[in-house]
């Protein structure tokens, strides 16, 4: 059945296409397994092209200019309560690639707000497709952009749940407690809400045990991705960005792969998804 917000999302963005404004790159996905997860890497020879720089670079940058705040009109899709606006991803590899962002300027890697969490769910909550919700948190976590924002990326359609969640969730962990997963070779500090009705306070009251464990761990400036789907929500901290010049932000930590040449597709290929997570992470002892 479909929701409020479903024909809303699918007319923007094609009139977003349209008008030029949302930039759509080709792509190819592989599938990499390794031990008994199945990985997606995505190539994507275009993502050569687009700037890498990290939050505090951007914002001191001469030359920076918030695409946030004005926002493009033609990337809007709706206002979320006077708090925060939904719009697209200018730069779009996966369709419909949405973003959440405050309508007034909030760094981000600051803590998430209940008001954040309200915007998530007023967005999944009136939409039929799953969507994996992540957020890049510090220098390190492959943030770009200083503006505060949260993305949501539609589920690839043969999962129900990112690779990663859904091997920690496999450990059965006890409903609404920070738990970490043996099967992990990195730090992660996650919550699963059980039955509990998601509402704002619930995702605001998990996330902030789950960041506490962190923050106790790693230090209160530690970098961070958080993932989230449903009543699932995993913190992983950051050391690095990148490892052997390969990005990663919250994605690669719910085992999506995003690759910009066919050598760091070698790269992937020889030394294995798990490896590089541990490299850009914080590795188990």
């Amino acid at each position: 059945m479909s929701k409020a917000l479903d024909s809303l999302v699918r007319e923007r963005y094609a009139s977003a296409i349209a008008q030029g404004a949302l930039l759509f790159s080709e792509s190819t996905v592989h599938l990499k397994r390794e031990k008994s997860v199945q990985f997606e890497i995505r190539y994507v020879p275009a993502l050569a092209k687009k700037p890498s720089a990290k939050p505090k670079e951007n914002l001191e940058s001469r030359g920076f200019v918030n695409p946030f705040l004005p926002f493009d009109k033609r990337l809007f899709v709706q206002s979320l309560g006077s708090s925060h606006n939904l719009l697209f991803n200018k730069y779009c590899v996966v369709p419909y690639h949405l973003l959440i962002t405050t309508a007034e300027f909030e760094q981000q890697g600051e803590p998430l707000s209940e008001d954040d969490f309200g915007a998530v769910l007023d967005t999944c909550n009136n939409i039929s497709r799953q969507h994996i919700v992540f957020y890049n948190s510090g220098e390190e976590s492959g943030a770009s952009q200083p503006h505060k924002h949260l993305q949501l990326l539609p589920m690839p359609e043969n999962l129900d749940m990112p690779p990663l969640l859904g091997l920690w969730r496999s450990e059965r962990p006890p409903p609404g407690v920070v738990y970490t997963a043996n099967s992990l070779p990195f730090a992660h500090f996650g919550v699963w809400l059980g039955n509990a009705t998601l509402t704002p306070s619930a995702l605001l009251e998990a996330y902030s045990s789950a960041l506490k464990a962190l923050t106790d761990r790693h230090g209160n400036n530690a970098s961070y991705n958080m993932v989230l789907v449903a009543d699932t929500l995993v913190l992983f901290p950051r050391r690095r960005s990148k490892w052997r010049g390969i990005g990663v932000n919250s994605l690669g930590f719910a085992g999506l792969f995003l690759c910009k040449s066919k050598e760091e597709m070698a790269l992937i290929e020889g030394v294995g998804v798990f490896d590089i997570l541990t490299n850009v992470g914080v590795a188990v002892h």
